[in-house]
């Protein structure tokens, strides 16, 4: 995106208008035929939804505009013309009482992202799998997913009983779900500008989680860090393949599931259940218990009936479980 942006402000006779400066200014970019295609699903859906499609706003709970899919969004453009387009003219109004998103305005790259896109002709246009389309991600394969990266670093270590579950909510923050998560202390795009980005990786007294919960670790601070940068979109990337053929190692395999799934909740300071899985013979020990025939630690995340659900709030995926299945039919080795 920053390429193309920087090739759209050296056109001749680009203005960039800001309504508080150049209230009667309304040139609009010229060259447009020469940029390169802003692509729909992949640079522009992601930045409404994140920014305007959240619950309680543009997801359908709202009259009027709806961030949902291309059709959604056409019904406040008009191809062609920007400044026709309420889509638009929504994000750049300042000083107007229809004003969006109202908290939190879109960056100026956004706007202008935008703007070329319905200048354009505002299609339905899809980027190639393995190029980076800027809005939010796109198909960029190193970017961090939402469902297995964040979302179970966030309950596991934030949305716990007596902090920011449903029930406790402390400050007003729940981490449980993706709604709850990017509805406060995120902003898409920004991680510098996010609280909740500060609060993890602060020195001081606000550091989260608090001591003598664990902090988050520095691989985890760095996905967040990136899953903001891209967006923070409600992403899900399972794997294409799951790997079981050969045995599987605990230190490789199975203590990166326990990591980012169970130890935020389960580990030496907070033992929820009076269960602990910070280390081998704790896991083990889970492993090795059976109750109805079953092994309890995968029962549980297989969420069988008789059993308490875990993790509460999420699943997890198939080749996680299978891996931990696996390890346990292989004799629960430490290796």
């Amino acid at each position: 995106m920053r390429k193309l942006i920087t090739r759209l402000a050296a056109f001749t006779g680009l203005f960039i208008c800001l309504p508080a400066l150049l209230p009667s200014c309304t040139h609009d970019p010229v060259g447009i035929e020469s940029l390169d295609t802003v692509c729909f699903d992949s640079q522009i859906l992601p930045i409404l939804q994140t920014s305007c499609g959240m619950t309680g706003c543009h997801d359908g709970t709202e009259d009027g505009f709806l961030a949902a899919d291309y059709e959604s969004v056409m019904q406040s453009v008009v191809p062609g013309k920007p400044r026709s387009s309420k889509l638009y003219t929504v994000l750049i109004d300042i000083h107007g009482e229809d004003f969006m998103p109202p908290d939190q305005p879109l960056t100026k790259d956004q706007r202008m992202l935008i703007e070329i896109w319905i200048a354009q002709g505002a299609l339905h246009t899809t980027c190639p799998a393995d190029t980076n389309g800027g809005g939010g991600g796109g198909g960029n394969k190193d970017s961090v997913c939402f469902t297995q990266d964040i979302l179970p670093m966030m309950v596991s270590s934030c949305g716990t009983i007596g902090c920011h579950d449903v029930t406790t909510h402390e400050d007003d923050y729940i981490f449980v779900d993706y709604a709850t998560i990017t509805s406060k202390g995120i902003v898409p795009f920004d991680p510098d500008d996010s609280e909740v980005m500060e609060v993890v990786t602060t020195t001081g007294e606000d550091l989260m989680p608090p001591p003598p919960l664990s902090p988050l670790s520095t691989t985890q601070i760095a996905n967040l860090r990136k899953w903001i940068s891209d967006g923070a979109l409600n992403s899900d990337c399972p794997e294409a393949a799951c790997d079981t053929i050969e045995n599987i190692g605990y230190a490789d395999q199975i203590v990166p599931i326990m990591q980012a799934n169970c130890i935020g909740c389960h580990n030496n300071n907070v033992a929820n259940g009076n269960v602990n899985l910070t280390s081998y013979d704790h896991v083990k020990t889970y492993a090795t218990t059976i109750r109805n025939n079953q092994p309890l630690l995968t029962a549980v995340v297989r969420k069988l009936p008789g059993f308490v659900e875990m993790p509460p709030t999420f699943s997890l995926d198939e080749c996680s479980i299978r891996k931990m299945e696996l390890w346990i039919a292989q004799g629960t080795l430490n290796n």
